[in-house]
């Protein structure tokens, strides 16, 4: 979106009366447009203000600062990631085999990553001058959905009878992590040509090939 039909956008919203939540979300959603247009290096108190059409000091009662309104969008974006991950990872028990868990879990993934893209490019796909507390909380976050994949592999190595292969669960577990991000990636900025169900069987001919 460029600045003129941002702001036009805005004008209108800012009008309507909000309470504390949503005024708070307004503006982190203000913030991601402006990032994801022009890189962190744009981002300033006026410039927010002014897209807002709301005085400044409505920003410092929110978020003090505008350090403080950085570390309030790496956590937003940090626990909106999480969920929807936690959304897609399958509870036990569990009665489908491994290559349709996986296609299932994959094709769902791809999916709720082009339905909230901005909370995904922000992830994946940082604008310039990006602070280093994203990086910071978003390795955590990495190393958090690692953990809670790894169960799950071990259920799908012994499901496999790949038990005597000696498979690493945490390595296995993080090249999953890794290979979900790239996939993401690639519907993010290329969604044609990598549609959900193309990710999702190459999920199940990976497993085919690796049992």
């Amino acid at each position: 979106m460029d600045e003129a039909a941002m702001s036009a956008k805005l004008q209108h919203v800012s009008t309507v009366r909000m309470n504390a939540d949503e005024r708070r979300n307004q503006l982190l959603d203000i913030l991601c447009d402006v990032v994801l247009s022009e890189g962190f290096a744009a981002v300033s108190i006026d410039r927010i203000a002014r897209e807002a059409n709301i005085a400044r000091t409505v920003i410092y009662s929110h978020f003090g600062n505008l350090d403080g309104m950085l570390d309030a969008l790496v956590d937003r974006t940090a626990d909106r990631a999480l969920a929807q991950v936690r959304s897609v990872v399958p509870d036990f028990p569990i009665t489908q085999p491994p290559g349709v868990v996986l296609e299932d879990a994959v094709g769902t993934f791809v999916e709720v990553v082009r339905a909230d893209p901005v909370t995904w490019r922000i992830a994946l796909l940082p604008a310039d001058g990006a602070p280093a507390q994203l990086r910071e909380r978003l390795t955590a976050a990495r190393e958090a959905i690692q953990t809670l994949l790894a169960p799950l592999v071990e259920w799908g190595i012994e499901a496999l009878g790949l038990r005597d292969r000696d498979l690493d669960i945490e390595l296995v577990s993080r090249s999953i992590v890794l290979l979900g991000e790239d996939g993401a990636r690639l519907t993010l900025t290329d969604p044609d040509r990598y549609p959900p169900a193309r990710l999702r069987a190459f999920a199940g001919s990976l497993v085919h090939f690796i049992s």
